[in-house]
């Protein structure tokens, strides 16, 4: 089982089977969904047998969007990421709907990010992907792991962008003008995933409820009980790869909560982590700080998104993106956590816990409580 799997990046405190106005809480995990993760559900239902059709019914939405956005196979009746990238150069590809709603709000975030979110890096990313999978049996055999050459990096590069992308909505098509044009949406699929499949639900009748696909973590309404939601930091180390939480943050209703850190996947250089989250402007991995999240009143989708961008990004440049975007009306806020490693950031109010440091946008810091 892959680490993504086996770590939450975000974990859940609650107390109890709370009964309130005829509704139980149930809970279950599912790891048959897609994507590579798993997915947690709670939610507050009348009896077992309501809660079992909406557990049906979220497998059924993840698997969709997996099949969707899946960007390495191949599925019968379904043109995908995949196929559109296997038709590079080639010839324009029908796609769902919902490929294009992805895409289109992609490239409206790599506008507003200036580039720092960026879903045509499939070719940078596909390297790092292969180096990452040799570093990690380099690691595991006790032998040296490699970095991928620049210059292979900048060559892969030249062939992103969405100048390379053209989009027909009209004719619901997707053509990449390049044949070495790759797209890759891991840094936003699941968020839209969590966000298509929390929606559903809402729209079934659920009102308070939570759904956490591999730390993408969407809350559904508020607690029967008139209780916050509480929702935990996990602390970033790799070494115990622990999943105690560094701090709980309280909410009294929905939002969602992102989290994109450097101790997920990753491999070991010279005793340097080097980590899957690439920043653009150097086709390294970021290194900022050991991990980024960010809650969104609005929408999984733009946590997602967010979380990855911000993640690239100094502490000064994130506040910068969150204030246009939030004078934009999207409504963010952020929670930064730093180690010894990492330089703090000046003129902002910082909160100890244990080893790290922790800096949080004015929005959402008197909502954190320290372990």
């Amino acid at each position: 089982m892959k680490k993504a799997m086996i770590t939450c990046l975000l974990l859940f405190l609650f107390t109890g089977c709370s009964k309130t106005e005829n509704t139980e809480k149930y809970s279950s995990q599912m790891t048959d969904v897609g994507f590579d993760t798993f997915v947690s559900l709670t939610l507050y239902t009348t009896d077992e047998d309501t809660y079992n059709s909406y557990e049906s019914m979220v497998k059924e939405s993840f698997l969709h969007y997996h099949k969707l956005f899946d960007k390495y196979h191949a599925y019968e009746g379904v043109n995908n990421i995949y196929t559109i990238n296997q038709k590079a150069g080639i010839e324009p590809v029908k796609v769902d709907p919902e490929i294009i709603e992805l895409l289109k709000m992609s490239e409206s975030f790599s506008i507003k990010t200036k580039y720092q979110f960026d879903i045509t890096m499939g070719s940078v990313l596909e390297i790092w992907h292969t180096y990452r999978d040799m570093g990690t049996k380099a690691n595991n055999e006790g032998t040296e792991s490699q970095l991928p050459p620049l210059e292979d990096l900048q060559k892969a590069a030249s062939c992103s962008g969405w100048d390379n992308v053209e989009i027909n909505e009209e004719e619901q098509t997707v053509f990449l003008k390049k044949s070495c044009a790759s797209l890759d949406v891991g840094s936003v699929a699941k968020g839209y995933a969590t966000e298509k499949t929390a929606l559903l639900l809402e729209e079934q009748g659920i009102s308070s409820g939570i759904l956490n696909a591999g730390g993408n973590v969407r809350l559904i309404g508020s607690k029967p009980d008139g209780s916050d939601w509480k929702v935990g930091i996990q602390v970033p180390d790799i070494v115990s790869s622990t999943t105690d939480s560094l701090a709980t943050v309280s909410l009294p209703s929905a939002a969602s909560f992102v989290t994109s850190g450097d101790y997920q996947r990753y491999y070991l250089h010279n005793d340097q982590l080097i980590h899957h989250i690439i920043d653009p402007s150097t086709l390294f991995p970021a290194d900022y700080f050991r991990a980024i999240t960010v809650i969104d009143y609005d929408s999984s989708s733009e946590a997602d998104i967010l979380s990855t961008s911000l993640y690239t990004l100094s502490f000064e440049e994130g506040i910068q993106l969150i204030d246009s975007l939030q004078k934009e009306g999207h409504k963010i806020e952020a929670i930064w956590v730093f180690d010894d490693k990492n330089e703090l950031p000046q003129n902002t109010k910082l909160i100890k816990a244990g080893k790290y440091t922790i800096a949080a946008t004015d929005g959402i810091r008197e909502h954190i409580q320290i372990k």
